[in-house]
């Protein structure tokens, strides 16, 4: 498969899991966060078990140490990103996520290591912080819960990429070998985790800011199978084509594919499910994703530019 079709599916699956777990959880209220992601890690698990099967992936595992904690990192990281999607308007949402670079600098900095980063590179993430600033504050939707979440779901997330790098190199792994080596586990995880919060002890769920409700009261409709359903095939879809893009793309092609998701993903929110704004705060809104963008894209452009003379 050419790198045109990978981006095209890519861009695709990234857009629709999103939208599709904002119904899930929004609309469809099946607001059961661990036992949707248990789901995905199940049917994700299943799939890649079948390709070395195949013998279309070579298995690498993970030390069983650094497997299960990786796993563990994993499973918090999901949880979080769909406790922020759930709890804030989609646009709050991915914008946040452009905040997940400079928080991995951050991170490292107070981790004792220190990278030197042109001026360029600063001004680049100045710009995505002041984007990001400026769409955050037209945002009606903007609650305490919903921050608090957003927060902590950009903090871990930028520690586990930076964690899960590291063992990814220093056991030589590719992308799709560590997610092969972890999926068990999370999806062993993960199926304790929802026994003991959305089965047994639902009320324990408020003290992680979650929506309380117990799986075994909810009245569950057919359209809600289907949907989860959908949600499960499109995060498949969504990481074999990521991995398609990183192995047959540029680098310059894989930061345009990433700008054009944010963008697609706000617009899209906007109309389906984000509460609906004057005219002048929705332009605001947009100017500041714009800026944001222009930002992060920027940064990815003398990233690239700069691996590119160290190689050369």
């Amino acid at each position: 498969m050419s790198a045109l079709r990978f981006g095209i599916l890519n861009l695709v699956a990234s857009v629709s899991i999103i939208l599709v777990n904002k119904q899930i959880v929004s609309v469809r209220n099946f607001h059961f966060l661990l036992t949707l992601l248990t789901l995905n890690f199940l049917t994700t698990s299943g799939f890649l078990a079948l390709l070395v099967r195949c013998g279309w992936l070579q298995e690498k595992q993970l030390p069983s140490r650094d497997r299960w904690l990786v796993a563990l990192m994993a499973v918090l990281t999901v949880l979080l990103n769909n406790a922020n999607v759930e709890a804030n308007s989609v646009g709050f949402y991915q914008i946040t996520k452009l905040l997940i670079i400079p928080s991995v600098i951050m991170i490292e900095r107070l981790g004792g290591i220190r990278r030197s980063y042109s001026p360029r590179i600063v001004c680049s993430l100045l710009v995505a912080s002041l984007g990001v600033g400026i769409a955050t504050v037209s945002d009606f939707e903007v609650n305490l819960r919903g921050s608090i979440l957003a927060c902590f779901s950009v903090l871990l997330t930028a520690r586990y990429q930076i964690w899960q790098s590291g063992k990814q190199h220093e056991h030589g792994l590719d992308a799709m070998q560590i997610t092969h080596s972890v999926s068990l586990p999370q999806a062993q995880i993960g199926i304790v985790a929802s026994l003991v919060l959305d089965v047994w002890q639902p009320d324990l769920k408020s003290w992680f800011l979650l929506r309380s409700g117990g799986l075994l009261e909810h009245d569950v409709r057919g359209t809600d199978v289907y949907w989860i359903i959908a949600c499960c095939c499109i995060a498949v879809v969504m990481n074999l084509s990521t991995y398609g893009i990183l192995g047959y793309s540029s680098p310059v092609t894989y930061q345009v594919i990433g700008q054009l998701k944010t963008c697609l993903i706000v617009g899209l929110g906007y109309a389906f499910f984000d509460v609906k704004v004057p005219p002048m705060w929705l332009l605001v809104r947009f100017i500041g994703v714009g800026i944001a963008v222009v930002g992060i894209f920027a940064y990815g452009l003398l990233k690239a530019e700069e691996q590119k003379k160290r190689t050369s």
